[in-house]
C-alpha cells in the first residue's frame, strides 16, 4: 500500500543523529587504522597453521564465491570478477582443498553453521550443491547452510538441487523493486521479472528466504524508500535485509567529486521510513538492517558468531586472538592451495582493544549490549566500554532487563547501523586494495 513514510515508530531524534554520527566517524577511523596495519603484515604460512590448530568451540565458517554475471554490479564492493567457466572449475577444486586443509588442521573447532556469499555463488548451482556435500563431509551432516543467489539462477529445477543439498536459508540479490531503480543502482545483469520469479520459485521452500534491497542512491525520498520497503516486506520472503550503499574509498572519492554524496542528505529519514515499513507490516528488526518475523537465520552470521573460519578468495577469518585473510585473485589462491593447501595473504595477532571492540560491534549489530558479558570475557579492559554505551543507551531511551539492553528505539538502532556501516567500508576499503594490488 502506498504512503508516504511518516506512518507508524516515532521519528529519529536529532540528537540521536548526531551522536549516531560521531560514533560512525570514530568507527570508520578506527576500522581503517586496523585495515591499514593488517595490509602490512603478510601471513606467516607456520603461525597461520598453529592459530587454527588451536582454534576450539563454536565458528562459522565463510566460503567465498568470487565469480558474477556480467556486467558487474557498480555498487558491491566485494571481490567479484566476470564468469570464466574454466577457472571457475579450478577455483572450485582448490576450493574443496581448502576446506579438507582447514577440516584437518582446525580440528577442535566446531562448525555448526556455512555462510556461502560472493560473488554470486548461484552461477553454478550444480557446483554448489556438489561444494554443499564436500563441505557437509568435513564438518558434519547437520551443518546449517546459508547461501546467496542471483534472481538470476533461482527458478523451480535451482531450488531442488538446493533443497536436496541441505540449503536451509537462500538470500536473493533482489536489490531493487523498479527497473529504473536497478539502472541506477548499476545492477544490470538482471530486470525486476527476474526477481519476482525467484522470489516464486523459492517461497515456502527453504527454512528462512531472505531478499535483499539496496537504499541512498540519490533519487531516494523518505516516500519512495518507504513504498519500496513496503512492497519488498510484503513480497512473502521470511525476511528482507535493508543494506545502505557502503563505498569503498576510490568510490567515495569519486562521488564526492561528482557532488553525489557519498552521503544521501536525508539518509536518516530514509532509514527512518525502512523502520516504519518494517513495523507497518509486522516486521522487527533482528540486526539494524535485517527486518525479520522470527526466522532461525538471520542475514549476518557474525551476530551469533564472533569466531569465524574462511575459505576462498578475500574470504576473513577470525578466531581467537587471530585474523587472517585469503589472496584476492583467482589465480593465486588456485596457485597458493595448491602448494600448501590454504590461501592466507594477510594475518595478524590482535590486540585486547581490538579484540573487545569488534566483540562489542557485532553484540551492538545483533541489538543487544550485556555489560557483564563483556566484563566476564575482558574484565577491567570492558569497564570504561561499558559505562560509556550504556550511559548513550539509556539517553537513547533504552532500558536494562536481565542484565541486557535491547535496541528497539528508532534512535539506538540508527546508532548500530551507522557504526556498522562503517565497519564494513572499511572492510571494502581492505577489498578494494587488495584487488588493486593483487595480494
Amino acid at each position: 500500500m502506498p504512503g508516504d513514510g511518516r506512518s507508524g515508530a516515532a521519528k529519529l531524534p536529532w540528537a540521536a543523529v548526531r551522536l549516531a554520527r560521531v560514533l560512525a566517524a570514530i568507527a570508520l577511523r578506527r576500522a581503517e587504522q586496523f585495515f591499514h596495519t593488517l595490509e602490512r603484515r603478510p601471513a606467516d604460512p607456520r603461525r597461520h597453521v598453529e592459530a587454527l590448530a588451536s582454534a576450539e568451540g563454536a565458528h562459522a565458517l565463510y566460503v567465498h564465491m568470487p565469480f558474477c554475471h556480467q556486467p558487474l554490479c557498480r555498487f558491491c564492493c566485494f571481490v567479484r570478477y566476470p564468469l570464466d567457466r574454466e577457472m571457475n572449475k579450478r577455483y572450485m577444486k582448490a576450493l574443496a582443498a581448502e576446506a579438507s586443509w582447514l577440516a584437518s588442521t582446525a580440528e577442535a573447532a566446531k562448525v555448526p553453521l556455512v555462510y556461502i556469499g560472493g560473488g554470486t555463488p548461484s552461477i553454478d548451482v550444480y557446483g554448489l550443491a556438489e561444494l554443499v556435500d564436500v563441505l557437509r563431509s568435513y564438518f558434519g551432516r547437520g551443518l546449517s547452510v546459508s547461501t546467496e543467489a542471483s534472481p538470476l539462477d533461482i527458478d523451480d529445477e535451482a531450488v531442488s538441487v538446493l533443497r536436496s543439498a541441505g540449503v536451509s536459508r537462500l538470500s536473493i540479490g533482489v536489490q531493487a523493486l523498479s527497473n529504473e531503480r536497478l539502472r541506477r543502482l548499476g545492477r544490470l545483469s538482471n530486470t525486476v521479472e527476474d526477481a519476482l520469479r525467484a522470489v516464486e520459485a523459492a517461497r515456502g521452500r527453504f527454512e528462512t528466504l531472505n531478499i535483499d534491497i539496496v537504499w541512498g542512491i540519490a533519487s531516494d525520498t523518505p516516500e519512495t524508500v518507504y513504498n519500496e520497503a513496503r512492497r519488498a516486506l510484503e513480497i512473502g520472503a521470511s525476511q528482507v535485509t535493508f543494506y545502505p550503499l557502503m563505498p569503498a574509498p576510490g568510490l567515495r572519492k569519486l562521488l564526492r567529486r561528482r557532488r553525489e554524496g557519498p552521503w544521501h542528505p536525508l539518509e536518516p529519514r530514509l532509514y527512518e521510513a525502512v523502520l516504519r515499513a518494517a513495523r507497518d507490516t509486522g516486521h522487527r528488526p533482528a540486526t539494524p538492517w535485517c527486518m525479520d518475523r522470527g526466522s532461525e537465520l538471520i542475514d549476518e552470521y557474525v551476530v551469533d558468531y564472533d569466531r569465524f573460519l574462511a575459505i576462498g578468495l578475500s574470504a576473513i577469518g577470525r578466531t581467537e586472538g587471530y585474523i587472517y585473510v585469503n589472496t584476492f585473485t583467482p589465480e593465486r589462491y588456485v596457485k597458493l592451495v595448491a602448494e600448501r593447501g590454504h590461501a592466507a595473504a594477510l594475518a595478524k595477532s590482535l590486540t585486547v582493544e581490538e579484540d573487545i571492540l569488534y566483540y562489542a560491534s557485532s553484540m551492538a549489530f545483533g541489538l543487544r549490549w550485556c555489560p557483564g558479558q563483556l566484563a566476564k570475557r575482558y574484565g577491567l579492559w570492558a569497564s570504561g566500554l561499558n559505562a560509556v554505551v550504556a550511559a548513550a543507551l539509556r539517553a537513547l531511551g533504552e532500558k536494562r532487563s536481565n542484565g541486557c539492553y535491547t535496541l528497539e528505539k528508532p534512535g539506538s538502532l540508527y546508532a548500530a547501523h551507522a557504526v556498522q556501516r562503517s565497519i564494513y567500508m572499511a572492510v571494502n576499503g581492505l577489498r578494494e586494495w587488495g584487488m588493486k594490488t593483487g595480494a
